[in-house]
């Protein structure tokens, strides 16, 4: 297994996770403090240095992972591509945020997604 599915691995023994074209992917559901489910895939190259975040479905909405909302104020593109942080990128390989980042700020971003739906505002740290 790579660096990077050992590191999938470990985040969520229940996950499902697998390797294709030279990319390790990992989908798990996930749920903000109030049991809200979402659904949740991270790609990641075999070494683990470079990954990207997806919001495949959100308790707000199951059809649209942005749930209508604009990518400025909910940190997700309408394809669900999640923002990481000051670089926004959409490819693999050219992410400077490494697989257990991504994982991390994903799961935040959960809850953050639920506090926005619920105040109108994404909370800030």
């Amino acid at each position: 297994m790579s660096t990077a599915g050992q590191i999938m691995r470990y985040q969520n023994p229940n996950a499902v996770i697998g390797e294709e074209n030279n990319a390790v992917c990992m989908i798990e559901d996930w749920s903000d403090p109030d049991g809200r489910m979402y659904r949740m895939e991270y790609q990641s190259t075999p070494d683990g240095r470079h990954a990207l975040a997806y919001c495949l479905s959100n308790p707000w909405d199951r059809q649209r992972p942005n749930a209508g909302m604009g990518y400025a104020e909910s940190h997700v593109a309408s394809d669900g591509l999640l923002c990481m942080g000051t670089r926004h990128v959409k490819e693999l390989k050219s992410s400077p945020y490494d697989i257990e980042t991504v994982i991390s700020r994903a799961r935040y971003w959960c809850t953050g997604f639920s506090v926005l739906k619920e105040t109108g505002e994404f909370p800030q740290l």
